[in-house]
């Protein structure tokens, strides 16, 4: 059984220390730049092939270079752009399915096994041909 009597407990005081006001010294204000200039990377060189070059290393393997030609290249560039644009057709949504708020309908899956016969069950063993 529990007493009722209190037992004094001591609690540690500890000396309550009051901060100091320092005196606030102002601060400086900071100049920030109004413009700054971002410098770009300087834009790339197009790329150009050294066809002749390749000519070299290819003929000098043995093989033959065959190379494109640019005025069929830029033909048949100019062929694809003058094909009209394909028509955007939006597909069509998928009707909603109502689901159906009637009431729930219990389907028996199991077969009544006790009218069922299992062909374990029946009297053609070896026993009922004696």
């Amino acid at each position: 059984m529990v007493s009722e009597t209190a037992l004094p407990v001591e609690v540690p005081t500890t000396p309550v220390v009051e901060p100091q006001a320092s005196p606030v010294e102002p601060v400086a204000a900071v100049a920030i730049p109004q413009a700054v200039s971002v410098s770009r990377s300087p834009v790339a060189a197009p790329f150009v092939l050294d066809a002749a070059g390749l000519q070299e290393v290819a003929a000098a393997a043995g093989l033959l270079w065959v190379g494109s030609d640019a005025a069929k290249i830029q033909a048949a560039r100019e062929a694809m752009e003058r094909e009209p644009k394909p028509v955007h057709v939006p597909r069509e949504p998928k009707p909603i399915e109502i689901p159906d708020d009637g009431p729930l309908v219990l389907v028996e899956t199991r077969k009544d096994l006790s009218q069922y016969r299992l062909p374990f069950e029946t009297a053609t063993g070896p026993e009922s041909r004696a």
